[in-house]
This record gives C-alpha cells, structure tokens and sequence, in this order.
C-alpha cells in the first residue's frame, strides 16, 4: 500500500465532505420516515383494521336477524287461501348473510395479514441494518475525519518554506516541517481499511471457536454443555 496521497485541491475534499454528510442524513431521515410508516401499518393491521371488521360483524349479524324475522312473521301469515310475498324479505335475507360472510372472511384475512407483516418486517430491519450502522456511525466518523485531514492539509499549506534556497530545497523543507498532526492522520486513513479486516477476521475466528455446527445450524454450547463434551483429564 502506498504511503502518498496527491490531493490536488482541498476544495474538492470539503464538497466530498458536504456531499457525505447530507448523504448520511438523507439517509437516516429516508430510513426513519420508512420506520414510521412501517409503524402505521402495523397498527392499522393489530388494532384498527380488527376492531373495524368486529363491529361490523356485530352489526351485520343483527341485519341478518331482523332479516330472518321478518322472513319468519311472513311465514306466519300464510293461510291455506293465502301465501304473502316473501321474495323481498327473503332477497334482503339472502344479501344480509353474504355480507357477513364478508366481513368474517375480511376479519380472517386481517389476522392472516398480522403474521405476514410481522415477518416481513423482521426481515426489512435485518436487511437495512448495516446500512443504519453505516448512515449513523461509519459516515459522521469519516466527516470528522475528513474535517481533520482538511484542517492538517490547510496548516500544511500555511507552513512558510525558508527564503533564499532552490526549488527542490525549498520543498524538501516544507516537507520537513509538515505538522505532525497530518502524519498521523494520514497514517490512520492508510490503516483504516487493514484495521477493519482485521477486526472482521477476529470476531468470525471467535464466533467459529465458540459455537460447534450441528448440520446446517450452529448452537453455543454452554458451560455445562462444553464440560460434558470436553474428555477427562
């Protein structure tokens, strides 16, 4: 890995890191007003939507009662010389119950729905949770990193070489009298990404240490467990 940089203007690093930033916002507010939609939906499923429908079914069973009722006192009317018309009664019969029907099938879906939406909301958190961590931690840590690199390479430039020299001395001494501040940044940007694997490697090293695999599926062993499998000494 090379230990320069050439950074031909400082401008071009402070768009980047105004360009970082209102991604890492952007970012998070996008993610949040998702969350809270994610929240209305979740509670117009658990608790409006089956509040709804449990009316509804209440009401239309009375519909389906006055209904039958009414079918019921035209029966009654019925003489050996005389049969009232019932086609109304039994059409407005025949309409209340399908509309029950509907409102229980509508109440079951509501129910089958709950459970669908609960896992596809597990499954969302868990597919943008790394970029929550990125939009959240990795971005405003590379802000200020980039703000110190900025202000290291601006004191740098304010470093005045000593007059009277050539060229080549004169930058030779501007290179020597570059602040420590900006040696050690740019010694943190080079490790940065050696660093993170590192730290990657490690915890996956652990993580297999610690859970034996089973088949496809992996179980931490605890300590009684791990005794139990460990031979006598």
């Amino acid at each position: 890995m090379s230990s320069q940089a050439a950074v031909h203007s400082i401008d071009e690093l402070k768009n980047f890191r105004v360009a970082l930033a209102l991604y890492g916002e952007d970012t998070l507010g996008t993610l949040g007003a998702v969350e809270a939609e994610v929240r209305r939906t979740l509670r117009w499923l658990q608790e409006e939507r089956p509040v709804y429908w449990q009316d509804q079914i209440k009401r239309r069973r009375e519909q389906v009662a006055l209904a039958r009722s009414e079918v019921f006192r035209r029966n009654l009317q019925k003489r050996p010389d005389h049969t009232p018309a019932m086609s109304e009664q039994k059409e407005a019969l025949r309409k209340a119950e399908a509309s029950l029907q509907d409102a229980e099938k509508r109440l079951a879906l509501v129910r089958k729905w709950q459970t669908t939406f609960k896992q596809a909301v597990l499954e969302y958190h868990g597919s943008i949770q790394r970029l929550k961590d990125l939009a959240g931690g990795d971005v405003p840590r590379a802000v200020n990193l980039l703000t110190r690199i900025i202000d290291a390479l601006e004191a740098y430039l304010r470093v005045a070489p000593p007059s009277g020299l050539g060229p080549d001395v004169q930058a030779a001494a501007a290179r020597a009298t570059a602040p420590a501040q900006l040696v050690s940044i740019a010694t943190e940007v080079l490790d940065l990404d050696a660093v993170a694997e590192k730290a990657r490697l490690d915890a996956e090293a652990c993580a297999q240490a610690e859970t034996p695999v089973l088949g496809d599926a992996t179980i931490p062993l605890d300590d009684d467990a791990q005794k139990a499998k460990d031979p006598p000494r």
